[in-house]
């Protein structure tokens, strides 16, 4: 057991037994009441904080919504619904619209913006196959 002796405040280890004193000053520590004391090996406030960063790279890693650059979505979907280069009544952009937003939404869970610029090709194969798929 850790205790700390009450005359001099100096630590110190011992075992059990009646005749217990100081190392350092050799008060004697009978008639005394000890607790046992455990230094922490981190303080609160680091543990807290070390919380808190893993906390936020883990939202950011599995729960952030990844997203496409706003001019990449925007050309891409610009492409998809003006791609039969005719004029459109405006129920047909709007259903039009709809299909290329859930064509994009779709292709993106499976392919991210970093895939996308290693093989665009790719991208786009499974770009216009989700939009068979969401008609």
């Amino acid at each position: 057991m850790q205790v700390e002796c009450p005359s001099c405040q100096t630590d110190n280890q011992i075992e059990y037994s009646e005749n217990i004193v100081c190392f350092s000053c050799k008060e004697s520590f009978k008639d005394h009441a000890f607790k046992k004391f455990k230094k922490p090996l981190i303080s609160t406030t680091t543990a807290l904080i070390i919380g808190i960063y893993g906390t936020y790279k883990i939202d950011n890693t599995f729960f952030e919504e990844q997203r496409l650059p706003i001019q990449v979505e925007y050309e891409l979907i610009d492409s998809c619904v003006n791609s039969s280069g005719g004029s459109l009544r405006s129920s047909q952009y709007v259903v039009k619209k709809e299909v290329c937003m859930c064509a994009l939404e779709q292709t993106v869970l499976k392919i991210n913006y970093e895939e996308m610029k290693k093989n665009e090709s790719l991208f786009m194969a499974r770009f216009n196959s989700n939009i068979s798929i969401c008609y």
